[in-house]
């Protein structure tokens, strides 16, 4: 019984598959196209403080809709790393209240009494440094390194900004900064292929 036909053939192996097609290269204006949400993060953050440097008060309506627009964005970009419906729930939830603070934090600077005290441009200032602070704490909670940057990044143009004080040259460090941005986002995702 335990003999073997010795003139049988042996059953072939299957073949391996191919490994499946890599993706197609993105262009630069593909690249360009994937990084715009923290592009425009950016290019928002600093059009209100530019804006706001040539207004005698400041516009709260424009920052009571940047707040939860960062927050928006900053779901989307941690959507994918969470694991399941649980954890996309608590990406919502804990996005929404870090926001929410920080919009509260932005109002609070609005306030006649907290404007009577700041000097100057002030204001403009502390918005973009809270700004920074909540994208930074933003991004390391959804797990997202891109608004980590944009954190990173706008905190670096506060010191900058404060220095700075004139509205022309303002402007010009903002694109600066802005294009700087870019270049960083396009240069990492370049790297990560």
């Amino acid at each position: 019984m335990g003999e073997t036909i010795s003139g049988a053939a042996e059953a072939p192996e299957p073949p391996i598959p191919a490994p499946p097609p890599a993706p197609p290269a993105r262009s630069m204006a593909g690249e360009v196209l994937g990084q715009s949400p923290y592009i425009a993060m950016l290019a928002a953050s600093f059009g209100g403080v530019a804006y706001a440097a040539f207004t005698e008060t400041p516009n709260a309506i424009y920052w009571m809709v940047m707040a939860p627009l960062f927050g928006l964005l900053c779901v989307v970009a941690g959507w994918a790393a969470a694991p399941d419906r649980g954890g996309r729930l608590r990406l919502i939830w804990t996005q929404g209240a870090h926001w929410a603070a920080f919009l509260l934090a932005m109002l609070l600077l609005f306030r006649p009494e907290v404007q009577g005290v700041m000097q100057g441009r002030a204001s403009e200032i502390g918005l973009l440094l809270l700004l920074a602070l909540g994208a930074f704490v933003a991004g390391v909670h959804a797990g997202s390194w891109r608004i980590v940057a944009v954190g990173a990044l706008l905190g670096l143009a506060v010191p900058l900004l404060a220095f700075i004080q004139q509205s022309a040259l303002l402007i010009v460090a903002a694109a600066l900064l802005m294009g700087a941005a870019g270049a960083v986002f396009l240069w990492a995702a370049s790297r990560a292929k």
